[in-house]
């Protein structure tokens, strides 16, 4: 059975609603033409990027399949390389979250396009330029879908409305006007996500001709309304929990991003900075455990990367912490702002005074700045305890580490 979205989804190009300065502008003429061997559509969801492509191929009357990056892989573009093979015909294949295919896939596609068995259409949520190979990207042009206005999500949900009205064999709907308003705040430009409110509102049958539409229904919509500021306290709150060490709570949060549809990159971003503002010296190996599970997520990909996040949220979650060195670098900025200063006469390029370490076993005091001035004072948690008794002992009275 057809869902709304579906029975009023647009049967041409110009009738994609909302992105006229992509559709409709001369330089992008050549991608209706299909003068292109990669296209990238990049934009948040709901804003036609699928609709387009799928529209392109039926114009350009070629072969279009359709895979999801978290779920299809090499072996499927294999036989579709297969079947051009055998048909002789170039083949359009559409990729939803293209970023989220790893090296070797995405080396796959360039033999692919290369070969000419195939245009590759890729679509991503997030921005493509730093997921994408840097031989992927030379052969890509790229559209940049913007999430749709008022204006446009109004036209959608009136052509939706009319649909309804007609298919249910109704006079009117009570309350049109607020349930337009209120499925474009649900929307938050996400086309999709406000055909499917309406689609529940207006469930009910017609009595008389009159149908009464449920106003309340947005709790029914997969992940509610979804905001920016929602994103931004979930990021918040997986970080906020990997700092306060409490693993069960970070992978609530990372796996209710996940399920909102965050690209996975955003996360393990994220964690990165945690390890060095949270983790610190604490535990300095932390950053180079993350990195070895980001580079092999990227090998992996999803849906067996999840086993990769977990790890590593669980660790960097239950790994001791500072935030010393973090909180230094802001002193340093802050008394940098503050003051003049001047690099003292024994470490100068050609310097007067300097004691070369090596001469005297491995260290000898000195002057490399303002006697006494201590930013860095290492915390009694982890490795960092080992640091903090180490410059104790090496500067003893010269340096007070026992604030």
């Amino acid at each position: 059975m057809l869902r709304l979205v579906d029975k009023v989804a647009p049967q041409k190009i110009d009738e994609i609603i909302g992105q006229d300065s992509l559709i409709k502008s001369p330089k992008y003429l050549f991608v209706l033409k299909g003068d292109f061997d990669i296209l990238i559509l990049s934009g948040p969801t709901g804003t036609g990027k699928s609709t387009f492509a799928r529209l392109l191929g039926d114009e350009l009357c070629l072969p279009f399949y359709r895979l999801h990056a978290s779920s299809s892989g090499s072996q499927e573009i294999k036989k579709i390389v297969d079947t051009a093979k055998k048909t002789g015909k170039c083949s359009i294949i559409f990729i939803d979250e293209i970023h989220r295919f790893t090296k070797v896939q995405q080396d796959l596609l360039l033999d692919v396009v290369d070969e000419k068995y195939a245009k590759i259409i890729g679509a991503s949520t997030e921005n493509p330029y730093f997921s994408l190979t840097p031989a992927l990207r030379s052969r890509s042009y790229f559209m940049k879908f913007k999430p749709l206005s008022h204006d446009a999500l109004k036209t959608i949900a009136e052509k939706a409305l009319a649909y309804i009205v007609k298919e249910k064999n109704s006079l009117e709907i009570i309350n049109r006007d607020k349930l337009i308003e209120k499925g474009i705040k649900i929307a938050n430009g996400d086309a999709r996500k406000m055909l499917n409110f309406l689609e529940v509102a207006t469930s009910g049958e017609s009595k008389d001709g009159i149908l009464d539409p449920i106003l309340d229904a947005e709790d029914t919509i997969a992940g509610g309304i979804y905001t920016e500021d929602e994103h931004y306290d979930l990021l918040s709150a997986l970080i906020k929990s990997v700092r306060g060490s409490d693993p069960d709570a970070a992978l609530v949060w990372c796996f209710k991003l996940l399920k909102s549809g965050v690209d996975p990159s955003v996360i393990f971003r994220r964690l990165a900075i945690s390890c060095s503002e949270d983790i610190g010296n604490a535990y300095p190996d932390a950053s180079v455990f993350l990195k070895s599970v980001w580079e092999l997520f990227e090998r992996v990909g999803m849906p067996e990367g999840e086993i990769l996040i977990s790890h590593a949220v669980t660790f960097l979650a239950s790994c001791p912490k500072s935030n010393r060195s973090y909180e230094a670098g802001k002193r340093v900025k802050d008394f940098l702002n503050k003051n003049e200063v001047y690099v003292p006469e024994n470490i100068k390029h050609n310097p007067k005074g300097y004691k070369y370490p090596f001469e005297y076993g491995n260290f000898v005091k000195q002057r490399y700045f303002q006697e006494g001035l201590v930013f860095y004072n290492p915390s009694d948690f982890g490795f960092e305890k080992k640091i903090k008794d180490r410059l104790r002992e090496l500067w003893g009275s010269m340096k007070d580490y026992e604030r």
